[in-house]
């Protein structure tokens, strides 16, 4: 399988919420807003906000009843970052938006990593290492 990109759908239970918490507090890039979804599109990224009740419909589609659906937290979604300052920027940015920071960012196994949720409870981690460093200045 060779993808040409990467479309993650997340399940929200306000959309007016999300679109802030991700467009003015993280600064993400202007989304497409459709009545029920809000799109994002990343590098190599779609990233659909979807409101529950619609997203319970994709859910029922794949054969999987409303109530076994993932929940938030099932996973974490990495992003590779440039600088430890730049993970330290996006934690505040992402609690001042209304998400929810787990501790300071900090060194574990080789790497600076840095952990958020946001207003949904989806889990975010943030990566810094000498590979993520290289990337940025390629």
């Amino acid at each position: 399988m060779r993808p040409a990109t990467v479309i993650v759908s997340l399940p929200v239970t306000d959309l007016d919420r999300s679109l802030r918490f991700y467009r003015d507090g993280l600064r993400l890039p202007a989304p497409d807003v459709d009545e029920n979804i809000i799109a994002f599109e990343l590098p190599n990224l779609s990233l659909f906000l979807i409101e529950h009740s619609e997203y319970t419909t994709y859910t029922s589609r794949a054969g999987i009843p409303s109530p076994n659906a993932p929940a938030a937290g099932a996973c974490i979604f990495s992003c590779a970052i440039g600088s430890k300052e730049e993970v330290d920027d996006i934690l505040v940015r992402a609690e001042a938006a209304g998400g929810s920071v787990f501790r300071p960012a900090g060194d574990y196994d080789g790497s600076y990593m840095g952990y958020f949720s946001d207003p949904d409870g989806h889990i975010w981690e943030l990566v810094f290492n000498a590979r993520t460093e290289a990337a940025a200045e390629s």
